[in-house]
């Protein structure tokens, strides 16, 4: 059975011959936030049980800078092709959007000790160990060409048939044993994993990381003027007094008519009775909460679901000096330096003054674990000693920065679930989706195209809503 998302999202849940029933939702991210709102509209009774003291999830926005400036420590970017996020942002909130350009030909490319912008870069001016197949190829076509056997796949069918011919046939593949496979040598591997922000994805799935490729998540962006943190907040008019916040959820108890969900405030323990749970917490979280009823192919998945990590460090300097020497307004500047990658934000300036903020170091998996161990001041000298590599205008103009390891949130266990072979196409995807008796799981780790984005915890939401409300329990109707 095919849902339409977005035509549930947009008009709401049908008409169902089940009955009005209390639900709980663990969390209140934008999956929590989108199932409880959807339930609400149908007549059902909603408690969303956050644990923060405000929603949104990984979407956090700081807004500790100078004026009205505000630095994105989580989604800061949202792709025009993910129609659920793009209606609710400006057809449901009418939330302000401008675009959110990622690439510039004025950033630069730092590798090796030297650096040149990027409409500059030739390979031969580095040292990469190249093949003559290698080297006579631009980086871009290099990739393409490497790849193309799975472009053939999704131009050359129906869409339904390419993606299961893509898993069928491809989802046994890292994306480094998939680019050895095809032939590429190691400076071939070395040169394209910096460009295209390769390294830190080489160990997981191809199919995940193809699919945004050919899709060009990138390539269209918008952000949110007022901010990330506008999106989730546009729910408080409708959801706020049925939202309990600092209520930790610790244990989930279900039998054949109700299900009770415990949580802390402060050193209490209470409890809310239910007809049905909706958990929309990461997986990773749920190995320290006690949930009872689930079996041990469900476990075999949460245990396994894997959450990868990264961190953001902003800057703010004294002058925009990326715009004025440089004429930089936006893009990504990339290194082999332990910063790795420098964002130029569009977003979260205050143009009334001359001062700036900036992504000075943007890291993920491999990438972020050296600064882990850091102390946050300790992590923002060490990425200013680099920044000043590219842009010696940094050091005299620095004021602070502040620093997000996702990895180390209790709350998000990492900046979001990453696919590894063998798991898009066999039964741990069903195990991770599928709900077990009155518990049912909804984030973006429960969905199969769009991991990571908020547009994957939407399209959960909305498909664990509507089985919810049309007492849909025995099957799945929402296997993409």
């Amino acid at each position: 059975m095919e849902l339409d998302a977005l035509e549930l999202l947009r008009g709401g849940l049908p008409e169902s011959a089940a009955p009005r029933r209390r639900i709980v939702v663990v969390g209140a991210g934008m999956a929590g936030l989108t199932t409880a709102m959807l339930l609400k509209d149908a007549g059902h009774d909603v408690v969303v049980l956050e644990g923060q003291n405000r929603l949104g999830g990984r979407i956090l926005t700081h807004r500790g800078f100078a004026g009205d400036m505000y630095g994105e420590f989580g989604a800061m970017r949202f792709p025009e092709q993910h129609p659920l996020v793009q209606w609710l942002i400006r057809d449901r909130f009418g939330l302000e959007t401008r675009p959110f350009p990622m690439y510039d030909e004025d950033t630069f490319v730092f590798l090796q000790g030297k650096g040149v912008r990027r409409r500059d870069f030739d390979a031969s001016a580095f040292t990469f160990d190249l093949s003559a197949r290698e080297a006579e190829r631009t980086p871009h076509d290099l990739l393409r060409q490497t790849v193309q056997p799975l472009v053939d796949v999704v131009e050359g069918e129906e869409p339904g048939k390419a993606w299961q011919r893509l898993l069928a046939d491809y989802d046994k593949y890292t994306l480094l044993g998939y680019l050895k496979e095809r032939g590429l040598g190691d400076g071939a591997l070395a040169m394209l994993g910096p460009l295209f922000n390769l390294e830190s994805r080489y160990h997981f799935s191809l199919v995940e990381w193809f699919s945004h490729y050919y899709e060009d998540v990138f390539g269209h962006l918008v952000y949110i003027v007022d901010g990330a943190d506008a999106l989730p907040r546009a729910f408080e008019p409708q959801l706020m007094d049925d939202i309990r916040l600092g209520a930790q959820v610790h244990a989930v108890e279900q039998d054949d008519r109700h299900v009770r969900v415990h949580f802390r405030t402060g050193r209490r323990s209470q409890v809310v009775t239910a007809d049905e749970c909706v958990i929309t917490v990461p997986f990773a979280s749920l190995r320290h909460m006690e949930i009872e009823g689930l079996d041990p192919d469900k476990w075999y998945a949460i245990r396994n679901t894997y959450y990868g990590r990264a961190h953001k460090l902003f800057m703010q300097f004294s002058e925009r000096w990326w715009e004025s020497a440089y004429g930089i307004t936006h893009g990504l500047t990339v290194t082999d330096l332990a910063i790795r990658n420098i964002v130029y934000p569009p977003a979260g300036q205050d143009t009334r003054f001359r001062k700036g903020v900036m992504i000075a170091s943007y890291c993920w998996e491999q990438d972020s674990m050296p600064y882990t161990p850091l102390a946050a001041e300790e992590s923002i000298a060490q990425a200013l000693e680099d920044l000043v590599k590219i842009h010696p205008e940094a050091r005299d103009t620095f004021e602070f920065g502040v620093y997000k390891d996702w990895a180390l949130d209790w709350f998000a266990c990492g900046i979001g679930p990453l696919f590894r072979p063998f798991e898009m196409s066999e039964a741990f995807y069903d195990d991770v989706i599928r709900p077990v008796n009155r518990v049912w799981f909804a984030n973006d780790a429960c969905d199969r195209r769009h991991r990571r984005w908020v547009e994957g915890a939407l399209k959960a939401a909305v498909k664990n809503a509507y089985a919810i409300h049309s007492g849909v329990r025995d099957h799945m109707p929402w296997r993409d």
